[in-house]
């Protein structure tokens, strides 16, 4: 078998490592020869950007060798480029430490250019400006500029709006020297995870094409399901018999965890990065949020009813959502579907409307595992120990247990985050988060011909059909938990499972600060 390129983004190396290489260049082929010379992409980290710019900078230098075999080989005239790649991963604590690593990298560049440029990292835009121009003098040719996450340094401050600012205002001026230097660009590809305005960043770029949204470009980055199975059949092999599955329930438990990715609602792609780490360990698990989840989605999430919107199974939203978006005024929903924590699932081209979702398990997992271990400060062992009682006891039919176990997980969240979020839709994310943790099968506000549950729990051989309150105090929650009793009775939640031969738990939950209550009616 071919190696993994598990965290390998050069394709110079990987090529020439004898490392499975899903041939990408039929894409970049479309790019080069139908668009326009200024290109952005934006798709989440870990989703094979850098192994993009990686594979057109050793098309631009001429490097056939690498090529052979694969779509481009035979289509090009490897007429060689100088290429500038601006990997903007760089050290960016502060506007400072950002000039001087941009500095530094200019420096490297122009070296390995054989090129000489003025030293100053107060000024990194002329570095850049004398680097494109120098280049073009040195060779004739006009230069291939990639910038591979451009918006990192943004990103990475977010919640501190001042200094985001700061670092805005250092992009700005630096993406400012492209500009000035546009009769010497070749092509620009600009990549990164937000698409922040460009009035704001990529000043006079007015023709920056965003091919994000292409359906010719859907999978661009990312597996799709052909490639999965082309590219990677031994693996697949080896993950069913580690696991001891068939081949079918494999690639069903992997479109399960990993799949699921689309910006065009029609091609749906794997998570690379994820999908190269199972195939490795032979493993499900998180493993893309296991590589680093930034703090500021974790506060998006804990916005105002950010959480309860994300968690819903369709969320509708404009064709434009993620339009105009600026530091001061960013679209939580926007961010989170450009970080990855949820994607298109539908288009309504006649209305002009996307339709989100939470694309896998994987990221089902992770928005559980990061949501309940901040909110409770537990570790995550031991919430994954309260999970795993709270499944056995509602799989065997002690209600009381489980209901104790989610109390238990539940008690730890501070009391100022529960009187900041007073309301019924809160703690309906809660339970759903708890329930996404403990891995029980479910399905939030689940349609029947009478309304709409919040939650059904299935098991083997019983339902729960739960119906949640939130109750302003203690007194109140034995009122509360009869009113959630009354509307699943009243409205016949149940009757669509009756007919399955199971137990029927029907489950009142009130919720207040601090404590629970529950009533359940158990019919065969």
């Amino acid at each position: 078998m071919k190696n993994l390129p598990v965290g390998e983004q050069s394709f110079e190396k990987l090529r020439k490592g004898d490392f499975v290489y899903v041939d990408k260049t039929p894409y970049i082929h479309r790019l080069l020869t139908t668009s326009a010379g200024y290109i952005f992409l934006s798709r989440p980290r870990r989703f094979g950007k850098s192994l993009l710019l990686s594979t057109i900078k050793a098309l631009f230098e001429g490097k056939k060798e690498l090529f052979k075999g694969l779509y481009v080989e035979g289509k090009m005239d490897w007429e060689i480029y100088p290429v500038i790649v601006l990997d903007m991963t760089l050290n960016s604590e502060s506007p400072h430490t950002l000039k001087t690593g941009l500095s530094r990298l200019l420096q490297t560049i122009a070296e390995l250019n054989g090129v000489e440029i003025d030293d100053d990292p107060n000024s990194p835009s002329d570095m850049l400006g004398q680097l494109v121009r120098r280049l073009y003098i040195k060779t004739g040719k006009q230069v291939v500029v990639l910038v591979d996450e451009y918006d990192k340094a943004i990103l990475d401050k977010i919640d501190d709006l001042d200094l985001a600012n700061e670092m805005r205002k250092v992009l700005y001026t630096f993406y400012g020297a492209l500009k000035a230097s546009s009769d010497y660009l070749k092509l620009l590809v600009v990549t990164g995870i937000t698409k922040i305005s460009q009035t704001t960043i990529f000043s006079g770029f007015n023709n920056l094409n965003d091919i994000s949204f292409d359906a010719q470009y859907a999978g661009i980055c990312g597996y799709t399901q052909q490639e999965l199975e082309a590219y990677f059949p031994d693996y697949i092999q080896a993950t069913a018999q580690a696991n001891d599955t068939t081949k079918a329930e494999t690639l069903a438990e992997v479109k399960l965890w990993y799949n699921g990715y689309s910006w065009d609602a029609e091609t749906f792609v794997y998570n690379p990065y994820s999908v190269l780490l199972l195939f490795d360990k032979s493993r499900y698990k998180p493993f893309w949020y296991s590589s680093g989840t930034p703090t500021f989605l974790l506060k998006l999430l804990k916005t105002k009813d950010t959480l309860e919107k994300v968690l819903k199974e369709s969320i509708r939203v404009t064709e434009t959502f993620t339009e105009g978006q600026r530091i001061e005024s960013l679209n939580s929903l926007a961010l989170l579907f450009q970080a990855g924590y949820l994607t298109i699932h539908a288009f309504d081209r006649k209305e002009g409307y996307y339709y989100l979702q939470i694309p896998n398990e994987e990221v089902r997992t992770a928005i559980s595992e990061l949501v309940l271990t901040d909110l409770t400060n537990e570790d995550l062992p031991a919430l994954h120990d309260l999970g795993i009682n709270m499944r056995e006891a509602f799989a065997k039919g002690d209600t009381a247990a489980a209901m104790d176990n989610l109390d238990k997980l539940l008690s730890n969240i501070t009391y100022d985050t529960q009187t900041t979020n007073k309301n019924e839709g809160f703690y309906h994310a809660l339970f759903q988060l708890a329930m996404i943790l403990a891995n029980i099968n479910h399905q939030s506000e689940s349609h029947t011909g009478t309304g709409r549950t919040d939650s059904v729990l299935k098991f083997k051989d019983r339902v729960y059909v739960v119906e949640i309150k939130y109750a302003k105090t203690k007194e109140a929650l034995s009122a509360s938990v009869k009113e959630a009793m009354s509307q699943i009775e009243a409205t016949g939640y149940a009757k669509p499972f009756l007919n399955q031969k199971k137990r029927i738990h029907k489950l009142a939950i009130a919720f207040t600060k601090g404590d629970i209550a529950f009533q359940e009616e158990v019919s065969n």
